[in-house]
């Protein structure tokens, strides 16, 4: 069995993304690993060229830029990673996510039982999501907390959208199995300085005329004081960890039963249910999960 790593990056040191760690952290799971890098405007192409690992294939790419509607650059890009794997199974992992090392015993096996069976087409990993610090991470609804990150090799199954799950040449929904793999996502764990770079390049890729639609007062911090949030004690991944240490950025939460603002009054409805109920709704999916 071979398992290809695949990853892009652009732009990462200006929008403080931990790129390295995030492609570091596939090297014990992945026999290749291959990383796209669009024509950047910073140092990004020099940062991952000193990994300096073998199993690491840098493809660099065009950036195109009247490809930036409901970002479908971002999958545009992926793709094209995706098509230069050669292994049996295919990892996909975000500039902003990283693997954790005590999880990679247990992809490899759910890869290895699930080769043989054509019918599981991916296999999903679990989040955890940090929001305002590296200590700090949600657990309200309107997040995702399992996600397609591992596809079978495959020309039928491609990264759709903005890249944030993979669908068929016909727009179906992979089948997929639980892998037991733990990506931790560190996008909203950034320095509010790069939070504000990182809201200005999301725009830029979702609209054309790259207007914001940020109410006024909301974006000073770029983290609401109102988040669910809980304290997060595990620990983080091997390759995060001087990142970690040398982050002193606190965030606190009102964490209120309901924050009574429109866009999180659902979500908040649908956490009280589940709470009192076990019964979710709401929560979309990008893929059918097997038995």
């Amino acid at each position: 069995m071979k398992i290809s790593g695949f990853t892009f990056i652009r732009n990462g040191c200006a929008l403080g993304y931990p790129f390295v760690p995030s492609i570091r952290s596939l090297l014990p799971l992945c026999d290749e690993i291959i990383v796209n890098v669009p024509r950047s405007t910073d140092n990004t192409l020099a940062n991952v060229k000193v990994i300096q690992d073998s199993k690491i294939r840098i493809v660099e790419s065009e950036w195109d830029e009247s490809n930036h509607v409901a970002g479908r650059a971002l999958s545009h890009h992926t793709n094209l990673a995706l098509d230069q794997c050669q292994g049996d199974w295919c990892v996909y992992i975000q500039g902003d996510e990283v693997l954790h090392e005590d999880s990679v015993p247990a992809m490899r096996a759910a890869m290895a039982r699930e080769l043989p069976n054509p019918a599981v087409e991916g296999l999903l990993v679990d989040y955890t999501h940090f929001y305002g610090s590296y200590w700090t991470c949600v657990y309200s609804f309107g997040w995702y907390y399992k996600e397609v990150r591992v596809v079978r090799r495959d020309a039928n199954i491609r990264s759709v959208g903005d890249a944030q799950g993979f669908r068929t040449l016909t727009g179906q929904k992979v089948r997929v199995k639980n892998s037991d793999g733990r990506y931790f996502h560190y996008g909203f764990a950034l320095e509010p300085s790069q939070m504000r770079a990182k809201k200005a390049n999301l725009v830029r890729l979702y609209h054309k005329d790259h207007s914001s639609n940020t109410p006024a007062g909301r974006t000073k911090s770029f983290y609401d004081d109102d988040q669910k949030v809980k304290p997060f004690k595990g620990s983080h991944p091997a390759v995060m960890r001087e990142l970690v240490a040398n982050s002193h950025r606190t965030y606190h939460s009102r964490s209120p039963l309901i924050r009574f603002r429109r866009d999180y009054f659902w979500e908040d409805m649908a956490l009280i249910l589940k709470c009192c109920t076990g019964i979710t709704l709401g929560v979309h999916k990008n893929y059918r999960l097997l038995k």
